[in-house]
């Protein structure tokens, strides 16, 4: 017989607060999510790190998160540790679904650690992202293809964002052994990580509609785009370990007039 799987919820809803300061009106987690906040109370942006409490996903789970900042909120959010998605006995996959509105004015920095995609797994994630008008973003996704070489079996990731109600970015991506040409020269070939960031600021867009920070070619396989739909850059990197992607995202940060601190992207 085949394992039960976990579903789990986690959500986070912050809002702008007195003296300019954001808030946390809910934060609430089922095992194993736990949402714990870091640095001070008077930091800007407000710091959220998501803890977990067991191993996985593991397929069968099926784990839902929901982030909600505020007009005029600032919110970053990172996580502990790696996920590390594994298989179960009869090869069912693991779901994780993650939905983001951020406010006119919000800020929202998102940068969790890889997902890392066990020998032999199969994970599917679903992320959705309602953004206002001037509301501005930070979004970085990394996935590591394999423990010890060995990569998974399936990998998929969809990504969907909107900006100020029309389309941004969408994309769909599926990777590993069992999905034809997902490990071959087109896609990854032999890199082990795919890093993503997508930043949305206001600065990057000029009247009329056009970009201020043009496409560049970062490294091999790496590069940054405009995106047609809004003041948008994305930033897509394949590197052989994380570390490498890190440091190739900080250059196209770097190209966008921004800054890195270990481990995080800060505006």
């Amino acid at each position: 017989m085949g394992r039960t799987g976990i579903h789990a919820r986690a959500r986070l809803t912050v809002r702008r607060g007195k003296r300019g300061l954001t808030v946390p009106t809910e934060m609430f987690g089922e095992p194993p999510y736990h949402l714990l906040r870091a640095g001070r109370a008077d930091a800007v942006p407000l710091h959220i790190f998501m803890t977990g409490s067991c191993a996985g996903p593991l397929g069968g789970d099926r784990y839902t998160v929901e982030v909600d900042v505020g007009a005029g909120a600032a919110l970053e959010v990172g996580s502990a540790a790696a996920a590390v998605a594994l298989p179960s006995s009869d090869r069912r996959p693991s779901h994780t679904a993650t939905t983001i509105r951020i406010a006119t004015g919000g800020r929202l920095i998102w940068s969790p650690q890889p997902t890392i995609h066990g020998g032999g797994s199969r994970h599917h994630t679903a992320t959705t992202i309602e953004l206002d008008a001037g509301a501005g973003l930070i979004y970085r996704e990394t996935q590591a293809l394999g423990l010890h070489g060995v990569p998974p079996a399936e990998a998929r990731s969809h990504i969907k964002v909107t900006f100020d109600g029309g389309p941004l970015w969408e994309q769909h991506t599926a990777l590993g052994s069992d999905v034809h040409g997902g490990t071959g020269p087109a896609v990854t070939g032999r890199a082990r990580v795919l890093q993503q960031t997508l930043i949305v600021h206001p600065d990057m867009w000029c009247p009329g509609g056009t970009h201020r920070i043009p496409a560049q070619a970062l490294a091999p396989g790496s590069c940054l785009l405009p995106l047609a739909g809004g003041p948008a850059l994305l930033i897509s990197v394949l590197a052989d370990h994380h570390d490498q992607a890190t440091r190739i995202s900080a250059t196209g940060l770097a190209a966008a007039g921004l800054t890195t601190a270990p481990g995080r992207p800060v505006t």
